[in-house]
């Protein structure tokens, strides 16, 4: 529940601290990715499942380009999940 309006809010993570559950889980699918045969086996799946794969890949990818045309630079905008 969100501190009334004035009030300064109490508790929770500091501004630009990690979410610990977040870390965790990144570290527990690292692991478990490395047991299962890390990308040699992904590669195999992949080869086997190629639209699952691109679905996958397809997310990972930035969802905003914006284009200076006389910069010659694109710079990407991250849109969190």
């Amino acid at each position: 529940m969100a501190a009334p309006k004035g009030h300064k809010k109490a508790g929770g993570r500091q501004k630009g601290t990690a979410n610990k559950l977040s870390s965790g889980a990144k570290a527990n699918v690292i692991g478990v990715f490395d047991k299962i045969g890390g990308r040699d086996a992904m590669a195999s799946w992949a080869r086997k499942n190629p639209t699952e794969f691109y679905r996958l890949y397809g997310r990972l990818l930035p969802t905003d380009l914006t284009i200076d045309p006389d910069a010659n630079v694109i710079k990407v905008v991250h849109e969190t999940l």
